[in-house]
């Protein structure tokens, strides 16, 4: 039996990140609103495959109007000019008079009206998260990781070079977690995903380790962390946007020799079998971003907890030997496929006036439909129609479940129509292999210039766990490749260039 799945986009980005096993405990859920504890009637809760949330309580602590009319069994929610109109059980809604699908009808429990997540952060303009540990939503507002705007590159721009000012590149291609709410410059073939500053900073004031954990606490706000793993030597970093040393830091930072302190500093850890020190700086200045590096003598796992209530964030240092294998069933692989853009972002428009996304949808389907074949592969796609799944949906995703592969197919545009080819990124070098087995089997198949294997910091090559790449088939912005780009021939050929590559890098075939 052929098993294939395809999925739109996951709810929420995953606040928590785990290379350990989460606590099957019971817990109570929560609704953290900028950091403050909401109670609402009926908590945050999974109905389906969907999060859902209480509006009114946080409407009405932002400062919006929130109605319902029984009659109708519509609620509106009104802030200044803006209106937002919902009706239960009812999957569509109008905001600001244009009507918009929503993932999840509108529900009512215990006299409250739950809706979608994912939603709550659209119509509101809230940062949203769900932490699976706890169970408990965390929305959050003026955030600095803004939103994604477009264009498949994230950002590489690290503002400071290293781990934590001490002699590592901190480069996106060493899988060192650049933040990407730092804009890489313009100008480049793939353009650049635009995020905006941060509008409040949070303050850290201490670092200690803890019971085999690394315990970071804070105030005025709310860490998100961001979380990466890097060999050589092993060490995991952990980035947190939006937030400064507060000036009673503990441990005390570096000065300079004339009292001066540097945001920088490290704890020495002498009783831990893997972790030998802790480091920390301030990573970037604008925007605000720490970064802390557990410095390791071999590979371990980990596990991070954020707790709003205690202003608490932890680490958990957890022994790899206990942590139970996650493979896939025997001889299964799961594949995420992605048709860059989507709905109301058509992508690149050709030198025709062709949609860039129509071509990516075309390419993933002929491949999905090659790779069905074999019941060896769970694929998953990030769209499967013309919808918009947003960068962090399509790593997310794939993160999520946990997939082996993530391939993005892309049409490329450049204001010089001269420029012809193919192109394979890749991020980290986790991935070089992937895309040179993509290199290798699909590139001869367009019959396009070949401009090589390039390393690049892409949002979904970047931010993705498993190997990733991104294939650019050709550039829609020349008449030459675009002339051919959208026949079928040349498509069904991409497609099938594609499973090779697949299929040679699993040493399938």
């Amino acid at each position: 039996m052929k098993k294939w799945t395809s999925l739109l986009f996951v709810v929420a980005v995953m606040l928590f990140m785990a290379c350990g096993t989460a606590s099957a405990e019971t817990v109570a859920p929560k609704l953290v609103l900028n950091g403050k504890i909401l109670n609402p009637v009926e908590p945050p809760t999974l109905i389906g495959s969907f999060t859902m949330v209480p509006i009114r309580i946080v409407g009405e602590n932002l400062g919006y109007k929130v109605d319902y009319d029984s009659s109708k069994k519509q609620v509106t929610v009104t802030s200044g000019s803006s209106k937002v109109e919902m009706v239960l059980d009812k999957k569509s809604a109008s905001v600001d008079g244009k009507l918009v699908a929503l993932q999840a009808a509108p529900t009512a429990r215990s006299n409250t009206t739950l809706i979608p997540l994912r939603f709550v952060g659209e119509a509101l303009g809230l940062q949203v998260y769900w932490d699976n540990t706890n169970k408990s939503v965390f929305l959050y507002s003026n955030n600095s990781n803004g939103s994604d705007t477009g264009n498949e590159s994230g950002s590489g721009s690290n503002g400071s070079g290293g781990d934590s000012g001490s002699g590592d590149s901190g480069n996106p291609s060493d899988g060192g977690g650049a933040d990407p709410s730092l804009p890489e410059g313009g100008g480049t073939e793939n353009g650049g995903e635009v995020t905006n500053p941060s509008t409040s900073v949070t303050s850290v004031h201490s670092v200690s380790y803890e019971n085999d954990s690394i315990v970071i606490k804070y105030s005025d706000g709310f860490l998100i962390p961001k979380a990466s793993v890097l060999t050589g030597p092993d060490r995991i970093v952990i980035d947190l946007p939006s937030a400064d040393f507060a000036t009673d830091f503990q441990p005390a930072l570096a000065t300079d020799g004339n009292s001066v302190v540097k945001p920088l500093g490290e704890l020495a850890v002498a009783d831990h079998v893997a972790l030998t020190k802790v480091r920390y700086s301030l990573f970037s200045d604008n925007p605000k971003t720490l970064r802390f590096v557990l410095d390791l003598n071999q590979k371990w796992s980990y596990e991070i907890v954020n707790d709003a209530s205690l202003r608490t964030l932890t680490i958990k240092l957890v022994d790899p030997s206990t942590v139970p294998a996650d493979e896939p069933p025997s001889g299964t692989y799961t594949i995420v496929l992605d048709a860059g853009h989507g709905g109301s972002d058509p992508g690149a428009l050709s030198i025709t006036g062709k949609r860039e996304k129509d071509f990516n949808l075309a390419v993933i389907l002929k491949l999905q439909a090659i790779l069905a074949a074999d019941s060896r592969f769970n694929l998953v796609l990030t769209r499967s129609g013309d919808t918009y799944p947003s960068l962090a949906d399509r790593y997310n995703l794939a993160n999520s479940i946990k997939a082996d592969l993530f391939l993005s197919v892309h049409g490329n545009s450049n204001t010089k129509n001269t420029v012809t080819g193919t192109e394979v990124y890749y991020t980290r070098d986790a991935s070089l292999a992937f895309a040179k087995a993509v290199h290798t089997y699909a590139t001869p198949t367009t019959g396009l210039k070949d401009r090589g294997v390039i390393q690049k910091s892409l949002a979904v090559t970047r931010e993705t766990t498993m190997p990733a790449v991104l294939f650019e088939a050709g550039y829609l912005s020349n008449s030459g490749d675009e002339s051919v780009m959208y026949l079928e021939t040349f498509q069904s050929n991409v497609a099938q260039g594609l499973a090779t590559a697949i299929k040679k890098y699993l040493k399938l075939e």
